[in-house]
């Protein structure tokens, strides 16, 4: 199996988890404020749609080798829901306790955290009805996203199924779906998008600075609704079109730029947080980031901006270190947190198998 990395794709996921981040940066009483509420719902339009297609088209080069289905299953599952069901246990349990220390108490509730009892925790985290790690979605709905093209994978590139897809993807202007299928609806289309266009060999991809300017424009349309009053009947629909028109601009604009990037000056950097995108994924939130920000706010003398910053880096930069120089160190820590174990890898042979490639 040719196990070659693709240097573009750590560089989009390095851009990627960039947004991710600072997305979450942009806690609720940062987003109060019309330019940071229009920039959250502007960065949240395509960023999560781009780690599905970047998933999906490294499925789709690896697919021809994934023929023992049961085996990719098991490691999906160890690769993803296991560190899903620790960290998830994990920040109910703080909470839990931080909830019970008056200081961390008022800081926790500004953020919309409430105590939980036992039951509805497990019913939480089973269905992802959750709202304390609400960033694990991703690594929830993923794992579904690829046990159904896994199990129909001609199927699930149809034209046939990219039209349902894109049916059910509108159709969330008027349904809200229980748990995590309210997730899956929309993510499996972006998946088989990219599943697509590896197979067409990108030949379909239009101009580089027309899809860019396509972006902005449904993306600021869609952002401004958001942000003012978001309209209802046909017009709902209607806008939810606009906005994977969004999203899927919003994915080429960043994959052109990733490519045109190569050999560039920031390709290192972006490579390398592209190779750690998973451990910042999942180290990031809820407490260093989300968590930071709320004690800043309350208690720091800084401006928002300032805090924002800081944090960003904060949020990018510490599960970096904590990975690079103990996780993946340690076989026991590195598959309970990150799904897999690293050790006696370099970062760059650590994430070669496609079939664990995010």
């Amino acid at each position: 199996m040719n196990t070659k990395r693709l240097d573009w794709i750590d560089i989009a996921k390095g851009i990627g988890i960039i947004l991710v981040v600072l997305g979450h940066t942009l806690v609720p009483q940062v987003r109060e404020t019309g330019l940071a509420g229009f920039l959250w719902i502007f960065i949240y339009n395509f960023h999560m749609p781009l780690f599905f297609f970047l998933s999906g088209y490294l499925f789709e080069k690896g697919l021809s080798h994934y023929t023992n289905k049961r085996k990719f299953t098991l490691g999906k599952l160890q690769y993803l829901m296991l560190p899903y069901l620790i960290f998830s246990t994990f920040a109910y349990l703080f909470i839990g306790f931080s909830l019970k220390i008056p200081l961390l108490a008022k800081v926790l509730e500004n953020g919309g955290y409430t105590a939980v009892d036992l039951k509805d925790a497990i019913l939480q985290i089973v269905t992802y009805n959750n709202h304390i790690d609400k960033h694990l979605w991703f690594v929830f709905s993923l794992f579904i996203v690829f046990l159904v093209n896994i199990l129909i994978p001609k199927i699930m590139k149809s034209k046939p199924m990219l039209i349902v897809l894109l049916g059910l993807y509108i159709s969330k202007a008027y349904v809200h779906y229980y748990g995590i299928l309210d997730y899956v609806t929309s993510d499996l289309l972006f998946f088989s998008l990219a599943r697509i266009a590896f197979s067409t060999g990108n030949k379909k991809s239009i101009n580089t600075i027309v899809a860019a300017v396509i972006f902005v424009v449904t993306n600021c349309l869609y952002s401004y609704f958001y942000v003012t009053q978001m309209p209802s009947g046909v017009l709902k629909g209607v806008l939810y079109l606009i906005r994977s028109i969004s999203s899927v601009t919003g994915i080429m604009t960043v994959c052109n730029i990733s490519k045109h990037l190569q050999n560039k000056a920031p390709q290192r950097l972006l490579k390398t947080l592209g190779m750690y995108s998973y451990d910042i994924y999942l180290m990031h939130a809820p407490f260093l980031v989300s968590g930071l920000m709320g004690i800043l706010l309350a208690y720091s003398p800084f401006p928002t901006v300032i805090c924002c910053v800081s944090v960003l880096v904060l949020g990018l930069f510490i599960p970096i270190v904590l990975s690079k120089f103990i996780i993946r160190k340690i076989p026991f820590l590195s598959v309970l947190i990150l799904g897999k174990n690293y050790k006696n890898s370099t970062p760059i042979n650590a994430s070669n198998n496609l079939s664990h490639n995010l």
